[in-house]
């Protein structure tokens, strides 16, 4: 793959070099040519107006010394060709020649001058290097004493030679070829921290969750690499996690399940007895462990879909104050049945952006984890406060300290701590902890004086 990513890369690199180079000597003709011709046809223009003033000159000086007036044009016809280096004519009004440079009365490569020609200064001038003469002229120039008007024509026989495109085009061509050598190694330094990324992706593929991409570009690859870092690290956490929790669930699910077998034994025996009594009081027992059982499924099933959750839709607005009182109600007969008070001091403070439904199970979880765990007699508090950005709602009861440790790790699925006494999945706190984290906010525990405290903070 590594090797076809950097086989694309080289060709698309060659091709645009081809096609730039392409543009810039299409440019260059158009606009170095074009400029050139133009440079050209002025001169020509200039040196023609000379030629002209010239040959008028030049018959003036013969007529003085009374030569006839057809002589004298003949005269300075040829005098201009050799200093010119051009063939020289002029013809009258109708088009006769009645004086050229050359024999046969006509210049053949006039047969082959376009005749779309340009006007530079009075002149009709023609370049037109290929065609077997650089350059042709033609403007009018008034002879003798009457100022007979006449046509003077010039036909360049200086052949410098023309612009050396084949040359140009080859140098360009070399260039391009330099150039391309040179996208080789480039190519290289790009497609080599992407094979180092397909094997650590080949890696993780073959089960090696802790392969990474060890590359220290600062470029987009090593963005990317970094990105993939992050992914990687998502995936061994999640799957670690999955193993852990069907690991947990196995063996949670275990303990009601052998009672259930157990008991099952038992009244299969009391029936056999006939002790409807004792029967009876095995299938009490049998109920409450699949109620147990149930219960844990549940809040498997809600762990668990948590993680479909993310992104989570805030569009309700959530009353925390309103959501913890109906909840304090709720839970009050659990609080009385281990003589446990709930005190509520609950500041008004704004709606929060979130799912109710998921914050009175988060809250929920709280107020049963507090009561189940607190001292019987005591007194569960439960305060709500309004800050600049966010609210912090606490639930405090007389637990005794935990260590650093153990703060961090009762948030865990299946964590029971050292010297619970409550029954319990031990879901619930990792449940609230998760819910917590959907709506952006933070939970935390501590040891306050006296107290245990669990702190929930909720963006506004």
């Amino acid at each position: 793959m590594i090797r076809s990513l950097y086989l694309k890369i080289l060709l698309h690199w060659c091709l645009a070099l081809a096609v730039t180079e392409a543009l810039i000597f299409v440019l260059f003709l158009f606009v170095v040519g074009e400029s050139h011709r133009q440079y050209v046809a002025k001169s020509v223009a200039q040196s023609s107006h000379v030629a002209a003033d010239f040959l008028a000159a030049s018959v003036q000086a013969s007529l003085t010394t009374g030569s006839g007036e057809d002589a004298a044009l003949r005269d300075a016809v040829a005098r201009l060709a050799a200093s010119s280096n051009a063939k020289v004519w002029v013809t009258g009004a109708a088009g006769e020649i009645l004086a050229a440079s050359f024999p046969g009365g006509r210049a053949p490569e006039i047969e082959r001058i376009p005749k779309r020609t340009g006007m530079h200064d009075g002149v009709s001038v023609t370049i037109d290097p290929r065609g077997g003469f650089p350059w042709y002229a033609a403007l009018p120039v008034s002879i003798g004493p009457e100022h007979r008007p006449l046509l003077l024509h010039l036909l360049s026989q200086r052949h410098g030679g023309t612009f050396p495109i084949g040359g140009f085009a080859g140098g360009l061509a070399l260039i391009g070829a330099l150039v391309a050598l040179l996208a080789v190694p480039l190519t290289l330094r790009i497609t080599r921290p992407l094979k180092r990324l397909e094997e650590s992706a080949l890696r993780i593929a073959a089960g090696d969750l802790s392969a990474r991409a060890e590359l220290s570009e600062r470029d987009e690859i090593g963005r990317l690499a970094r990105a993939f870092n992050h992914m990687a690290e998502t995936a061994e956490r999640m799957v670690r996690g999955g193993r852990e929790l069907t690991a947990n669930v196995s063996h949670e699910l275990r303990s009601p399940l052998a009672r259930i077998r157990v008991a099952g034994e038992c009244l299969d025996g009391a029936l056999a007895r006939g002790d409807r009594e004792d029967a009876k009081e095995m299938l009490e027992a049998i109920w409450e462990d699949i109620e147990e059982a149930d219960r844990l499924v549940g809040d498997i099933l809600r762990y668990a879909r948590l993680d479909l959750q993310a992104p989570l839709q805030t569009g309700e607005r959530v009353d925390v104050a309103d959501v913890i009182s109906a909840l304090a109600r709720t839970v009050g007969p659990l609080a009385k049945s281990r003589g446990i008070s709930i005190r509520l001091a609950l500041a008004a403070a704004e709606p929060v952006a979130g799912n109710e439904e998921l914050l009175r199970i988060a809250f929920k979880n709280l107020l049963e984890n507090a009561v189940l765990h607190g001292e019987p007699g005591a007194e569960v508090l439960v305060e709500l406060d309004r800050r600049e950005d966010d609210i912090e709602l606490r639930v405090t009861n007389d637990h005794e300290s935990l260590d650093e440790r153990e703060l961090a790790d009762i948030f865990a699925p299946f964590y029971r701590g050292k010297r619970a006494a409550a029954e319990g999945s031990g879901l619930g706190l990792a449940i609230a902890r998760k819910i917590v984290a959907l709506h952006q906010g933070r939970i935390e525990a501590r040891n306050v004086p006296g107290a245990f405290q669990v702190r929930v903070t909720l963006p506004r």
